[in-house]
């Protein structure tokens, strides 16, 4: 008994990674985490709250310096879903599970938002393409519409499961558990926490965000 139920875990824990989808998830189920008009429940990191601004419906970043817009409370497994749209050269993220004044991508998890094509961003890692994990897990490509247009993320997280949806595609599926050793020397994906704020990264160009809810598991 002893050595079948270790073998049987790991043959559900195997079945939960392969088949699991979050795209069941309904509107009416979340929480909207963006009231359209201001930026209550938010706070800025490494940054000014200045340059960011709340209007119509849409958040924005309205200059360099902004630093990460972050939610006030913190998360542990969710559905997230938002939709972003950034200009040519764009450049921002959506963090995730990070811990009060630290380095997003190295403490957290940032899902990575950039003009893939623009010139300058051409000789990038492929974990730095847009949908990653940035840094530690390349996404699929293929998946993100023009600067310009509105894409749109679904991003779960569920104990060391992360997945990532753009525009309805799946660009990534990870088992953080099997993310040992960490790119760049950095804390491996394994041993970063599994519960910490949410945030949108100001990168020194503009990004506009609507539609933020989110689906606490």
């Amino acid at each position: 008994m002893s050595e079948t139920l270790p073998v049987l875990n790991a043959f559900l824990l195997v079945a939960l990674f392969a088949v699991y989808s979050p795209r069941n998830c309904k509107a009416e189920d979340t929480v909207s985490l963006f009231d359209g008009k201001s930026l209550a429940g938010w706070h800025a990191e490494g940054g000014k709250i200045e340059s960011w601004k709340a209007a119509d419906g849409i958040l924005s970043c309205i200059a360099p310096g902004g630093g990460w817009l972050t939610t006030d409370k913190e998360y542990a497994d969710f559905i997230l879903s938002l939709d972003w749209r950034i200009p040519e050269a764009g450049n921002s993220g959506v963090g995730l599970r990070y811990p009060s004044d630290t380095h997003v991508s190295e403490t957290g998890m940032e899902i990575q938002i950039l003009d893939d094509n623009a010139e300058q961003h051409r000789n990038i890692k492929p974990a730095q393409h847009t949908g990653s994990i940035y840094y530690q897990v390349a996404a699929k490509q293929g998946a993100a519409n023009p600067p310009g247009q509105w894409n749109h993320y679904e991003i779960t997280c569920r104990g060391a499961l992360v997945i990532v949806n753009l525009n309805s595609k799946e660009v990534v599926r990870a088992n953080l558990e099997e993310h040992t050793s960490g790119e760049g020397g950095l804390t491996p994906l394994s041993a970063r926490p599994r519960s910490g704020h949410i945030g949108v990264q100001s990168h020194d160009t503009g990004v506009d965000y609507r539609n933020i809810r989110i689906k606490p598991l």
